[in-house]
């Protein structure tokens, strides 16, 4: 590769790197753009489809490194192989392609390779040679990346097939051997019925039994004859017997005819007879049975309405009698010469000043009076005592006040006698003012206790008033004169409830015997009607018309029969032409015995039945011969078709020997090339390693599914490669790496590495930068790189590279 332009990629715009022959060192800082630079010459050669995939399908790195601020998502890089220079141009966003001849500018587009599904053209298959999944696994190791796959491409895996057995990468054993496996798929084996050989052996089994099946129809056809000419002399024999009885029918016939004749002569006779009787009865032809069940039916309501009006004047009678007896005699209002109204309300004002006479005697204040009068003349007594203390400790205090002149100490008893007077007068005027206070209560009382008496003397007039109205001596007996006198009033309630209920029932009630004498008079009519129209005076000389009317209809339907029974008797003829067919016979033909035509015709039906059955058997058996015969004549056909496929089923079973027979021979000389190849790839990886790791491991065991172990030089013990360190690790699988790309094409590739040297510590870095170097000068190395170490370890060895910084 000598350029790679993104114009727009990822975090890239118009960004060019030019590259060079040898090692190229591609240096920049984490997230600086250098795994998008690898990818992006991945997308150049692959676009981003996913291989072996039936459709378009792309890998998450196409959204992964569209551009954010542009809408365009394109790049072009130029390389060269075997000395002429090409130009790559994608638009990833359009998904269009071009490949151009740099040097004379020819659109070679149409010559590039397609994808192997969806047939889009991948320069990567066209220059390299193989698809994408090869491309990462041998030229691209991508960072962390030098671990060969599990999954390892099957192109891969079939390159190295191809170089361990048979010497050429383009010489495929596996190819040739899964040719022959295809080639014996396609003939199949005895038991896959759906491939040429399972199909032949098949067709054969089933010629093979229709041969056999032939041949017992030879054998039935024979047979079959045989019985068919047996069957045709029975025929011949049935035949003339039915012709027999058939004769016997035609005379059996004629007697039936003579005996239907004699018959129809004599309903002739029977129906002359009732005519005349029917002529006599059809006076009663028009009576109607409908109308006498209409007429019995209104007898019947007549019967019941008759009954029913009886029954309501009876009650109607009853009715009128009761009421006219039940006449009330007295104003329900006033009872015993007093007003019921106006006795309610004395009563309950009765009551009600009753109730209040109980609450003033219960309120009386009698008592009160009698106790504040107590206390007020106690206080008048106690304020009379203080006062004449007051006077005598006045008078003690003007005592006192003379003694002062003589002897000053008795001041102080004139303080004392003065202090008590002013007590005392504070202790009157308390109590004054009590008295008063309770005076002015017992003022009160006695007013309100005056109207609670006057009031008391009006309550017990107001009362004697009222028991003097109603003649009453207490007021038990004004209540017992209420409750007597309201028991007359619900009592007479009552009877006018009764009463009034009597009169409405007789009210119904002649309603009623109106509306049946209505119905009565109705139907009355109805009924005269009915027996006006069928001339008749009662119901029962219509029962005797109706009996007669019977049998008439009796007598037609009996006309009627034997009419239907000649028409019966003669069928399609006339009695004219039975009389002319009877009349060619005299009365000696018809002398003989009876005979049974149903029993005639039994047999002839038996025998034609037979018959039927007989020449149904021949013409089957005729049918089968002609079948039988369509089968047994392909016999020879049959015969040659089974030795035809005698030879294809022989033909198919050769083959299959032989193609066995090569596919064991090229497995086993391929196994013979193997054999010697597989050690020259465990030296290759062994030289590699060793030149690497500078003798620490030198010898290394790549085994069929490229999973390694290596040697312990001391020991030689063979140590899994999960024991190895990861540094150990990886230079193992950049070796193997590095072995399977040589193998593939040589030299000529060249190797892309992606931050692939991380865990390596100086010394191993520097040792495989010298390989790397060495190599380089065969192949175009592009090393990516975040760290310094591999410039400077490359300086300090003096060895040539290009760089490029990313930052």
């Amino acid at each position: 590769m000598k350029e790679l332009n993104l114009i727009s990629f990822g975090k890239f715009e118009n960004k060019i790197f030019k590259l060079e022959e040898g090692l190229n060192i591609i240096y920049g800082e984490n997230e600086s753009g250098k795994t998008t630079i690898h990818n992006f010459i991945y997308g150049m050669f692959y676009g981003f489809l996913r291989p072996y995939a039936k459709k378009r399908y792309y890998l998450e790195e196409y959204e992964r490194y569209k551009p954010w601020s542009r809408n365009e998502y394109m790049g072009i890089l130029k390389l060269v192989k075997n000395g002429k220079e090409y130009r790559i141009e994608r638009d990833f966003h359009k998904g269009e392609l071009k490949v151009y001849d740099e040097l004379t500018g020819e659109d070679i587009t149409s010559k590039i390779d397609n994808g192997e599904k969806v047939k889009l053209h991948l320069p990567g298959v066209h220059f390299f040679d193989f698809n994408s999944i090869v491309y990462k696994n041998t030229i691209s190791v991508s960072q962390l990346g030098n671990r060969v796959d599990l999954d390892l491409s099957k192109e891969v895996k079939d390159r190295l097939a191809n170089i361990s057995t048979s010497l050429d990468d383009e010489v495929s054993v596996k190819e040739a051997v899964a040719y022959l496996e295809d080639e014996l798929k396609k003939i199949g084996t005895g038991k896959a019925y759906t491939k040429p050989y399972g199909k032949v052996l098949i067709q054969l089994e089933k010629l093979r039994e229709k041969r056999k099946l032939v041949m017992e129809k030879q054998k039935e056809y024979n047979n079959t004859v045989d019985e068919i000419n047996i069957i045709r002399k029975r025929i011949e024999h049935e035949e003339e017997e039915l012709l027999g009885l058939k004769d016997l029918l035609v005379k059996a016939e004629l007697l039936e005819k003579k005996r239907f004749y004699d018959e129809i002569l004599d309903l002739q006779e029977q129906i002359k007879s009732l005519d005349k009787n029917i002529e006599l009865l059809k006076p009663y032809s028009f009576l109607n049975l409908e109308d006498y069940t209409t007429g019995l039916k209104f007898a019947k309501d007549l019967e019941i309405l008759d009954n029913q009006i009886e029954s309501l004047r009876s009650k109607i009678d009853g009715l009128e009698l009761r009421i006219k007896k039940d006449v009330l005699k007295e104003d329900g209002q006033i009872i015993k010469d007093i007003k019921v109204d106006e006795l309610t309300e004395d009563v309950n004002s009765f009551n009600e000043m009753e109730d209040e006479r109980n609450d003033l005697v219960l309120n009386s204040q009698q008592n009160r009076l009698e106790i504040l009068n107590g206390e007020a003349k106690n206080l008048e007594e106690r304020i009379k005592g203080l006062k004449i203390k007051g006077y005598a400790f006045l008078l003690f205090g003007a005592i006192a006040l003379g003694l002062v002149l003589v002897n000053p100490l008795i001041g102080i008893l004139l303080l004392a006698f003065t202090g008590l007077f002013i007590a005392t007068r504070k202790t009157i005027s308390k109590y004054s003012y009590e008295l008063d206070k309770l005076m002015n209560n017992i003022k009160i009382i006695g007013v309100e206790e005056e109207k609670r008496k006057n009031r008391l003397y009006a309550i017990d007039e107001k009362q004697k008033g009222i028991l003097h109205k109603y003649s009453c001596s207490s007021k038990v007996e004004l209540n017992q004169l209420y409750e007597k006198v309201r028991l007359m009033q619900i009592k007479y309630s009552q009877d006018l409830e009764y009463i009034n209920r009597l009169k409405s029932e007789l009210e119904e009630a002649k309603n009623l015997l109106e509306r049946k004498s209505g119905d009565r008079q109705y139907i009355k009519e109805r009924l005269d009607e009915i027996l006006y129209k069928n001339k008749s005076n009662t119901l029962e000389e219509f029962k005797e018309g109706l009996d007669k009317n019977k049998d008439y209809e009796r007598l037609l339907l009996d006309r009627e029969g034997k009419v239907e029974a000649i028409k019966r008797i003669l069928g399609d003829t006339t009695l004219e032409e039975l009389e002319s067919i009877l009349s060619e016979f005299d009365e000696d033909y018809f002398n003989i015995d009876k005979l049974d035509i149903s029993h005639v015709k039994n047999q002839i039906k038996l025998k034609e039945e037979s018959l039927s059955t007989l020449k149904s058997t021949w013409a089957r058996l005729e049918g089968r011969i002609n079948s039988l015969n369509d089968e047994i004549k392909y016999l020879a056909d049959i015969e040659g078709e089974i030795n035809r496929l005698e030879a294809e089923a022989k033909y198919y079973k050769d083959r299959i020997n032989s193609i066995e027979i090569a596919k064991r021979t090229i497995e086993k000389i391929s196994r013979e090339i193997h054999n010697q190849f597989a050690p020259e790839i465990n030296r290759q990886v062994s030289r590699i390693i060793n030149l690497i790791s500078k003798g620490k491991y030198g010898r290394v065991k790549v085994r069929d599914d490229l999973n390694m172990a290596v040697e312990n030089p001391s020991t030689g013990e063979i140590i899994p490669i999960d024991s190895l360190s990861g540094g150990t690790v990886d230079q193992l699988y950049f070796a193997l790496r590095f072995s399977i790309t040589t193998s593939i094409k040589g030299a000529s590739l060249p190797l892309i590495l992606d931050d692939c040297f991380i865990q390596y510590d100086n010394h191993r870095l520097g040792n495989i930068l010298k390989f790397i170097a060495e190599i380089s000068k065969e192949r175009q190395i592009i090393l990516f790189t975040c760290h310094y170490r591999e410039k400077q370890i490359l300086d300090k060895l003096g060895l040539e590279y290009n760089f490029i910084s990313l930052s």
